[in-house]
């Protein structure tokens, strides 16, 4: 309890003791049997994402929320949270603005390009105009430090709780006009006529589709199609999965040409009733070396 209320008041974690005990406190007759308002945590496993480059706060802030029950990745630089969010897939990100390489706005504006992950500003700024292009940005929500660990963990699971409830309204069904997937009974439409799948190849597709125009990570690919993490050969196991798939919707309206590969990165699904972005304007290339203006 001593510990904990020290975190609450902002205590960095590397100035606080915890003595080892010799034998376990038998309870007092006048504590509460069971939780209150205040035992705050997950309601299932629940893994966070930390981007905080003061390492005081940093540490008492893992400290504090695994102690609650999370399981917390920390980095100290935008960077390093971009990573961390693109190969860890967190379930939630805790991001702070004022970063030493990018800030916090440019971290999550190029994590909206390729994830919808819940993710919640924890920052000094405290200007109405920092919360507004915070909130622009696509947070979920925006904490102003200092604050008590118990609201930044009520916020946590009221942004977690908003998007679950999604997901358990989420249909079973996609179709965008060509492709008709049902997550139910694992069977493919293209252009109204049977698309004959495996189980695997039915998963990375659906997992494709219903994120049409987001990057899908080689690792989210692997998790999505066999529930397995990253081994060292997941890159070929997945290239040889879109590979069947291509070739599949090749024979069909869709084609092949929809599932557009991402060099290094993954893969994302392109559908073909998007309109094309317009082509380049082709300029002549002078002569000799005058290629400076291409770069």
């Amino acid at each position: 309890m001593t510990t904990q209320y020290l975190l609450d008041q902002h205590v960095p974690a590397t100035e606080i003791g915890t003595p080892q005990s010799s034998a376990p406190r038998e309870p007092s007759r006048s504590e509460p049997a069971g939780p209150t308002r205040l035992d705050l945590g997950p309601a299932r496993p629940t893994r966070l994402l930390l981007v905080e480059d003061d390492d005081a706060i940093l540490e008492a802030l893992r400290l504090g929320l695994m102690r609650r029950g999370y399981t917390v990745l920390a980095e100290g630089t935008g960077r390093a949270g971009l990573r961390s969010a693109y190969l860890q897939r967190p379930d939630l990100v805790l991001l702070d603005v004022m970063l030493p390489d990018i800030d916090g706005y440019e971290v999550l504006r190029r994590l909206r390009t390729v994830s919808d992950v819940p993710a919640i500003f924890l920052t000094a700024r405290n200007d109405t105009a920092d919360t507004v292009v915070g909130l622009e940005s696509g947070a979920d929500d925006y904490i102003v430090k200092p604050c008590h660990l118990i609201e930044i963990i009520a916020r946590i699971e009221r942004v977690l709780h908003r998007y679950r409830a999604a997901e358990r309204q989420h249909d079973d069904v996609y179709d965008d006009g060509l492709v008709r997937l049902d997550s139910q009974q694992h069977q493919a439409w293209a252009a109204g006529s049977p698309l004959p799948l495996s189980t695997t190849e039915f998963r990375v597709l659906d997992r494709l589709v219903r994120h049409a125009g987001l990057v899908q990570h080689f690792a989210t690919l692997l998790e999505a199609g066999w529930d397995a993490l990253a081994p060292a050969a997941a890159r070929d196991r997945i290239k040889f999965t879109i590979s069947r798939l291509r070739s599949k919707l090749d024979g069909t309206p869709v084609g092949g040409e929809s599932i557009v590969s991402v060099r290094g990165i993954g893969y994302l699904y392109r559908s073909p009733t998007t309109p094309p972005l317009p082509a380049p304007r082709r300029t002549s290339t002078p002569a000799g070396y005058g290629h400076a203006h291409t770069l």
